[in-house]
């Protein structure tokens, strides 16, 4: 099925129904795909189905996971600093509440992760990507379908990443050799080896 079959699709469906929050979710779901993969469009869509859920029910997790993405990606939208930061704070506080109102919610947890590595250091955000990468890995360990296997590459990475963000060295090259020897056809592991190389330097200097 085509993105323009399946967005007309939904479309359709939301203007014959536009408060269905089932509807409202699926719609934000699909378009925060799209606009991961690049899609303006889908950015757009996916901001105002997530607002509009969240303007039923403020509490509502998955939506306000999905909103803190879509406010994130907007950062790359705009040239003003003072625009980006304004973005960067309130992603991060939506981001938080999410967690908060959800601790286990792996989407939450998955986005907030993922995001906190793109936010500058002074906002001091990439501790909370290693508490979130810490727990999805954990929450797979335990049951294997709550991730995709494809995903862990990535997760493993990141969490190797923000090791080596938060000063946690030693950490960062343990889940950096991991990511080696468990993941060798990925496309981390050529990033992890690169990263292990520049810390080893640096431990040398």
């Amino acid at each position: 099925m085509s993105d323009d079959f399946t967005s007309k699709h939904i479309d359709d469906r939301l203007e014959q129904d536009p408060s269905n929050p089932d509807l409202l979710l699926e719609a934000a779901r699909y378009y925060h795909r799209l606009a991961m993969q690049g899609s303006e469009a889908g950015l757009q869509r996916a901001g105002a189905a997530a607002g509009a859920l969240l303007a039923r029910d403020g509490r509502h997790v998955e939506a306000l996971a999905i909103y803190g993405s879509y406010l994130t990606i907007k950062i790359k939208t705009t040239r003003s600093p003072f625009r980006r930061l304004f973005y960067f704070l309130k992603a991060g506080r939506v981001l938080d509440r999410a967690v908060k109102l959800d601790p286990t919610n792996i989407t939450a947890r998955t986005v907030r992760g993922f995001t906190a590595l793109v936010f500058p250091g002074f906002l001091r955000r990439a501790g909370r990507a290693v508490v979130d990468f810490e727990y999805l890995i954990e929450r797979k360990a335990e049951d294997p379908s709550l991730l995709p296997d494809e995903m862990m590459s990535k997760i493993y990475y990141n969490l190797g990443f923000a090791y080596s963000r938060t000063g946690q060295a030693g950490e960062a090259r343990r889940v950096l050799g991991e990511v080696v020897s468990r993941f060798p056809e990925s496309r981390e592991s050529g990033r992890a080896q690169t990263l292990l190389e520049r810390l080893q330097m640096r431990s040398r200097q």
